[in-house]
């Protein structure tokens, strides 16, 4: 089974129609799963990949990122150190620091940008976020009162400033219908909206908060649009609707449910979902071209709305990165292998090396062949990882420990026989007849999955982790293989899950469906 870097954070579930043409997507065709917001996040890392000519997120860090650092990679930065994977950032903060070094910051919430970006990478002792910190907080208006606030949650100090101080001038400058903009009179929605993010981890403990912030609420929700998405400058645009799922996200709230922020039928999800080009980038106007500043706010409140879905915290309250040693710590645990086979391979080295002391073989060029040899197999051994086909692919049950039931499970790709000469296509669709899998508690739809495949010898794609795994292919078809709009869906009970295949938790009883659809799960009756 095959595994890449982001997509990664998927789910499985419905594939999101992309149209011939720029935001050609209907929001009346876009749900809320997760699947589909993981389609969304992970069309936006590849459409980075291929701009940067690599093929996974770690390399886009180490080239297209690191290469912008300071003038358009920051906002990405933090939502990759937000998005639950592990990435090693230190190329990109490295240059980020020396781009700072090279060029004079003047501007308050700028430099403030720059610091929150050094944080959430792991550079948060770097002399820079001390100065930002010290200098900028309060220097800009509002947005400078927001960013400080950002600063000071994650753990910064100010002699000038504390928390309730910057608080309560925040709130101070609200509006009476309860937002807060730039400058004038009318209150602005993403300025409304930032100013939530940066209050949210107080609103449950802090009065003055809470009220506030209800406030806000009720303004965002009153000038939300019927197609679900928001004015901003005289024009309707995405980044708007960003921000208030980021705002929303923040405070634990679910953008996708009640009915506060559901517009004739439209969420915020549907809102910027208009926007989305062919190449999975965003335009900032129906209609229009590629823009970064829209396509980098929706990424990070995607991933804002993903981490809400997961419980966790706030989206710009860092949690602590992992290190590239943390990261190696954990790929040795994986891997422990490697340890025993390179020792042996040394150990024979020095065992031959033994021998031809013994027979006087003693000439240097002997000793360093024995090296070398011993080298190589030694770099051969860490740099591959060998999962022998007979051991995954076992034709057995897996071993479990407690036993609460029994579920079903069929894959069927009835919808594209008769359309391609595949060997993978059975005559009758069957891809696995529906067969019986015990399961323990809290095993999920993708753990029955992979069950199958290894017991009955199918190949199964996950573009995800296993929690929030993304199912791209099964039995060597593929998603988009038959059309835009094709791709496999799971259903539990004759019912389209609101969850992951990694997330839906089984239950006695429940029968799984895994089927290949030409039109979003349209095509298949429920």
């Amino acid at each position: 089974m095959k595994s890449k870097s982001f997509a990664v954070i998927g789910c499985c579930l419905l594939i999101l129609a992309v149209l011939s043409g720029p935001a050609a997507v209907s929001a009346q065709n876009i749900g809320n799963t997760a699947g589909e917001v993981q389609y969304l996040v992970g069309g936006i890392a590849e459409y980075n990949e291929a701009q940067s000519g690599v093929n996974s997120i770690q390399e886009w860090i180490d080239t297209g990122l690191t290469e912008n650092a300071g003038v358009t990679s920051e906002w990405y930065a933090m939502a990759l150190s937000q998005s639950g994977e592990s990435y090693d950032f230190s190329a990109y903060g490295n240059a980020l620091k020396t781009y700072l070094s090279k060029n004079e910051i003047t501007d308050a919430a700028t430099r403030q940008k720059y610091a929150l970006a050094l944080i959430s990478t792991g550079f948060s002792n770097d002399a820079f976020v001390n100065s930002a910190v010290e200098d900028s907080i309060g220097q800009q208006g509002i947005m400078s009162w927001i960013f400080g606030l950002h600063l000071l949650n994650n753990g910064c100090k100010s002699s000038g400033y504390t928390i309730d101080a910057v608080i309560n001038q925040i709130i101070s400058l609200q509006f009476t219908d309860g937002g807060w903009a730039l400058y004038g009179e009318n209150s602005d929605v993403d300025v409304t909206a930032m100013a939530i993010e940066a209050l949210s981890p107080y609103y449950q403990t802090d009065e003055a908060v809470k009220a506030a912030v209800d406030k806000a609420i009720v303004l965002l929700s009153d000038k939300q649009l019927d197609d679900g998405g928001y004015m901003g400058f005289g024009e309707e645009n995405p980044d708007s609707a960003a921000q208030v799922i980021v705002a929303l996200s923040s405070l634990g709230i679910d953008c996708t449910a009640g009915s506060r922020f559901i517009k004739n039928d439209h969420t915020l999800l549907d809102a910027i979902a208009q926007y989305r080009l062919s190449d999975s980038s965003f335009s900032h106007t129906k209609g229009g071209d590629f823009n970064h500043t829209s396509t980098v706010q929706i990424f990070y409140a995607l991933i804002a709305f993903q981490r809400q879905q997961k419980g966790l915290g706030p989206f710009f309250v860092f949690d602590k990165p992992t290190t590239a040693e943390n990261q190696g710590q954990t790929d040795g645990a994986k891997s422990g292998y490697k340890f025993w086979v390179s020792i042996s391979a040394a150990g024979l080295a020095l065992l031959v090396s033994v021998v031809l002391i013994f027979k006087k073989k003693t000439h240097f060029k002997n000793f360093l062949a024995v090296v070398l040899a011993a080298a190589a197999v030694i770099a051969f051994i860490q740099l591959t990882d060998f999962s022998a086909a007979s051991s995954y692919y076992n034709g057995k049950d897996t071993e479990k420990d407690t036993i609460i039931g029994k579920v079903t499970l069929t894959i069927r790709c009835d919808t594209i026989v008769g359309k391609s000469d595949s060997k993978y296509i059975p005559s009758d669709g069957v891809i696995l007849k529906t067969t019986s899998f015990d399961i323990a508690d809290g095993e999920t739809v993708y753990d029955v999955l992979v069950e199958a495949a290894r017991k009955y010898n199918i190949q199964v794609e996950n573009n995800g982790t296993k929690n929030l795994a993304y199912v791209a292919g099964i039995n060597y078809l593929y998603e988009y293989q038959f059309g835009d709009l094709s791709g496999w869906v799971f259903h539990v009970n004759g019912t389209a899950p609101s969850v992951g295949c990694g997330e839906y938790k089984l239950s006695d009883g429940d029968a799984i469906e895994w089927l290949y659809t030409l039109e979003m799960g349209d095509d298949l009756q429920l």
